[in-house]
C-alpha cells in the first residue's frame, strides 16, 4: 500500500477518537448548591430556585445543607472545592459580609476569597413578639424595657448574623438593657418566641411571614424604607422614629475564587433569568422577600460596601463572638 494512501486511512481511523476525546461542554453532570445553614430558614429560596435553574442549565442541581459556625463550615467546604463551576453556594448576609467583622478568627474573608455570582433575594426584616406580650408597637417595646431594664430579652437567631447586628445597633442607640438568648438558627429563635421563652425577636420577613400572618407572631415594625406590601398595616420602624436608615437581609451565590468566568457567567445568566419569572418572583414575595438580579461585578461591589458598613457597627457597638 502506498505509504501515502495508508498515512491517509491512518488519519481517517484517528478522526473518530479525537473527536470522542473533546470535552463535552460545561455543565456535562450534576451540579451542587451547597447551603451553609441549617433546614427551614432562608435555604427555601434555593430549593425555590433549584429545579428552575437544572431546567436552564441541563443539569440537576442539588442543595446540600451545611450548617454550622454561623455558615463558615459551609464556605471552607466550597473554598475547598475543586473551582470548576460544579459547586457554588447559596449564603446570607451574615456569612458573607458580617463574619469578618464579629468572629476574631474567621479563617476565611468570603468577599475576597470567594467569587461573586448574584445576589438573587432581598428581604426587609421585622420585629415581632409573642401576641401575649404587653406590646404591640415598636415603641411600646422600646418604652416597656427602658422603664425595666434587664428584665426583657429577645431572641437570637444567629450569632453574626444581620438580625444581631440591627438588634445590637438598636440597643446602643436608645440604651436598652435587653440581653439576647442565642439559638442556633432561625427557626428555634422563632418557635422560642412563639413558646414564650422570649418575648421578641427581629428577623427576617421572609422567615416570619407565615407566623405573622398565622397570628403565632404579633408584627410590631418593618425595617425596609416603605411598608411591605405583604403586612401593608404595619408600620415601618423608620415611620415610628426609631431608625434613620432601612435594614434589609440579602442572599446571594458565591463560587470558589478561581472558577473559570465563563462558569460565572453562565450560572449568573440562570440565577437572573430565574428570578425574574413570574412563577419563582410570586413565589419569593409571597414570601415577604423580593427577587433581585445583579452582575457578579455589581455583586462585588455590594457586598464590599456591605462588609465596610457592618464592620463599622460592630466596632462602635464593641459586637465580638468569642
Amino acid at each position: 500500500m502506498p505509504l501515502m494512501r495508508r498515512t491517509a486511512l491512518g488519519l481517517l481511523a484517528a478522526l473518530p477518537t479525537a473527536a470522542h476525546a473533546q470535552p463535552r461542554p460545561w455543565p456535562n453532570r450534576s451540579l451542587r448548591c451547597i447551603v451553609p445553614s441549617a433546614a427551614g430558614g432562608y435555604e427555601v429560596y434555593a430549593r425555590i430556585l433549584a429545579p428552575r435553574l437544572s431546567e436552564l442549565l441541563g443539569q440537576p442541581v442539588v442543595v446540600d445543607n451545611k450548617p454550622g459556625a454561623n455558615g463558615t463550615i459551609g464556605m471552607q467546604e466550597l473554598q475547598r472545592s475543586p473551582p470548576d463551576g460544579y459547586t457554588f453556594m447559596f449564603a446570607h448576609v451574615g456569612a458573607i459580609s458580617i463574619g469578618t467583622s464579629i468572629y476574631p478568627n474567621m479563617p476565611l474573608d468570603p468577599v475576597e476569597d470567594l467569587a461573586s455570582i448574584a445576589v438573587a433575594v432581598t428581604s426587609p426584616l421585622v420585629w415581632s413578639a409573642n401576641p401575649a406580650a404587653p406590646f404591640r408597637t415598636l415603641p411600646e417595646m422600646v418604652a416597656r424595657v427602658q422603664e425595666e431594664p434587664g428584665a426583657w430579652r429577645y431572641g437570637l437567631p444567629a450569632s453574626g448574623s444581620i438580625p444581631h447586628l440591627v438588634a445590637e445597633d438598636f440597643k446602643r442607640r436608645h440604651r436598652l438593657d435587653l440581653p439576647a438568648v442565642p439559638y442556633r438558627s432561625t427557626p428555634q429563635s422563632l418557635m422560642a418566641v412563639i413558646a414564650g421563652e422570649v418575648p421578641v425577636t427581629v428577623d427576617s420577613l421572609g422567615a416570619s411571614h407565615g407566623h405573622l400572618v398565622s397570628g403565632r407572631l404579633r408584627p410590631l415594625a418593618i425595617t425596609s424604607r416603605t411598608r411591605s406590601d405583604r403586612l401593608p398595616e404595619v408600620p415601618t420602624a423608620m415611620e415610628t422614629g426609631l431608625d434613620t436608615r432601612e435594614w434589609v437581609a440579602w442572599y446571594a451565590f458565591m463560587a470558589p475564587k478561581a472558577t473559570p468566568p465563563e462558569a460565572i457567567a453562565r450560572l449568573n445568566a440562570a440565577i437572573n433569568q430565574a428570578v425574574q419569572e413570574a412563577p419563582i418572583a410570586t413565589r419569593i414575595r409571597d414570601l415577604g422577600a423580593s427577587p433581585r438580579v445583579s452582575t457578579p461585578e455589581e455583586m462585588l461591589a455590594f457586598i464590599r460596601a456591605e462588609k465596610a458598613e457592618y464592620g463599622a457597627i460592630a466596632r462602635a457597638g464593641g459586637i465580638r463572638v468569642e
